[in-house]
C-alpha cells in the first residue's frame, strides 16, 4: 500500500516477475486490486496484492477504500490470511504533504494498532538521492510524532528499498521472519463482525475528512462569490467569466464530495459484488487447470521432479498451502496445454483461447 508513485508495482514486479502495468509520476495506472504471480524465496511460496493509492487521479479514495475493503474482506471471508503490509513512500519527499498524511492516516485505520508489528514501512526511490539526504530525512520521518514515529512505536519497522532484487528480499525475508502467524487487519474483522464500511475506523477517517474538505470548499466559494460580485459591479465582464467558471469547477468539487460521501456504503457493496465475481471465475479456470495438471504429473516418469516457470524446484512433500501451490501448477499447466495445442491447431482469438480453457473435459495428452 502507498501514495501514488512511490513504486509499489514495480517493487511487486521486481520481486514476482509480474507484468503488472507500471504508471509514472503524474498519473497512475494501478486502478484495482491486482494480484501477483507466485513466486519462490527461502522455500516459500508468495504473492503479492497491489493497491491502487488513496491520491489516485483516477479514482476517488472512496473508490479506493472500498476496492481494497471489498477483497480484504472477501479473502478473509475465504481463510485466506495475510503475513505482513508494506506501506511504500518516497524518501524524495522532503516532508509528509497533506496527500501522504491523509494516505497514512487511512492506512493507520485500515491496519489497526494490533497488527502494526507485521507492518514494514518501505522508503524507496533512494537511487534518486544523496545518501546524507536520505538517511536525515529518513531519521526524521522516524523520530517526528507528525510522521512514522506513533507507528514505530507500536511494532511498525522502517526498511529501504533501494531499486534492486536484494533490497526487494530483504523486506519480505523480514516479513516472514515476523510472520509465523497470520495477520488480520483491523477492517477486515470489523466487517467480519457485521460492521458496515462506514462504521468501521477506516470509513469514519474518511467520512470526517471529506466532511472537512467539502467545508473549506464552501468557505472558498463564499469568497469566490464575493469576487463575482464586485467584477459585476465594475463592469470586468473578462474577470467575472473567469470567476464564474472557477465558480462551476468547484460546485463539480462539492458534488463530488458529497457523492463520495453518500456512495460509501453502495460503492462498497459493488466493490464486493465485482470482487466475488472475479475471483470465483479466477478460482473455477484454476480448479480446471488443475485437474489438468494431475493427468499431466500421472503420466510423469516415477522419480522425477516439476519445476515451474522460474526454474525453482518445488518439493516433493506439500510444505506450503494448495490453493496456492495450485495458482502456481495452472501457470505452468496452461503454458504446456497452450504449446501443444500451438502445434496441432492454430490457437486465435477468443474461441482459440476457449477451447484451452475446454481441453480439461475433452482432451488428455500423454
Amino acid at each position: 500500500m502507498g501514495p501514488t508513485g512511490t513504486g509499489k508495482t514495480s517493487f511487486i514486479n521486481l520481486l514476482s516477475g509480474s507484468n503488472l502495468r507500471v504508471g509514472n509520476d503524474l498519473e497512475s495506472c494501478t486502478g484495482d486490486v491486482q494480484i501477483s504471480k507466485p513466486f519462490v524465496l527461502d522455500g516459500h511460496i508468495i504473492t503479492l496484492i497491489d493497491t491502487p493509492g488513496f491520491d489516485d487521479t483516477r479514482l476517488s479514495d472512496t473508490s479506493v477504500l472500498n476496492m481494497i475493503a471489498a477483497y480484504l474482506a472477501y479473502s478473509h471471508e475465504c481463510g485466506k490470511k495475510l503475513t505482513g503490509v508494506i506501506y511504500m513512500h518516497r524518501i524524495l519527499d522532503n516532508r509528509i504533504g497533506g496527500i501522504s498524511a491523509r494516505s497514512f492516516r487511512l492506512f493507520r485505520n485500515l491496519c489497526g494498532d494490533a497488527t502494526l508489528c507485521s507492518v514494514i514501512i518501505a522508503t524507496t526511490m533512494w537511487d534518486q538521492v544523496g545518501v546524507e539526504v536520505g538517511e536525515e530525512r529518513e531519521k526524521e520521518l522516524a523520530t517526528k510524532d507528525v510522521f512514522f514515529r506513533p507507528a514505530l512505536s507500536k511494532g511498525a519497522r522502517m526498511a529501504r528499498h533501494s531499486n534492486t532484487l536484494e533490497s526487494a528480499q530483504t523486506i519480505i525475508r523480514s516479513l516472514l521472519q515476523e510472520g509465523s502467524q497470520s495477520v488480520t487487519l483491523q477492517i477486515q474483522e470489523e466487517l467480519a463482525r457485521g460492521f458496515d464500511i462506514s462504521e468501521t475506523n477506516a470509513g469514519k477517517e474518511l467520512s470526517r475528512e471529506l466532511f472537512e474538505q467539502m467545508a473549506r470548499h464552501r468557505e472558498e466559494l463564499k469568497g469566490l462569490m464575493a469576487e463575482i460580485h464586485e467584477a459585476a459591479r465594475a463592469r470586468d465582464e473578462e474577470s467575472r467569466k473567469e470567476l464564474a467558471q472557477e465558480r462551476l469547477r468547484m460546485e463539480s468539487v462539492i458534488a463530488r464530495l458529497q457523492f463520495d460521501s453518500t456512495n460509501l456504503v453502495r460503492g462498497y457493496k459493488d466493490a464486493l459484488t465485482k470482487v466475488e465475481e472475479r475471483l470465483r471465475i479466477t478460482e473455477a479456470s484454476t480448479a480446471a487447470a488443475s485437474h489438468l495438471s494431475g493427468s499431466f504429473q500421472a503420466s510423469a516418469m516415477p522419480g522425477t521432479v516439476t519445476k515451474p516457470a522460474g526454474g525453482n524446484e518445488y518439493p516433493g512433500q506439500q510444505t506450503h498451502s494448495p490453493i496456492v501451490q495450485a495458482v502456481a501448477a495452472t501457470e505452468n499447466s496452461n503454458a504446456v496445454l497452450e504449446g501443444k495445442l500451438a502445434a496441432a491447431v492454430p490457437v486465435v482469438g477468443f474461441w482459440g483461447r476457449l477451447a484451452v480453457m475446454l481441453a480439461p473435459f475433452s482432451l488428455t495428452w500423454k
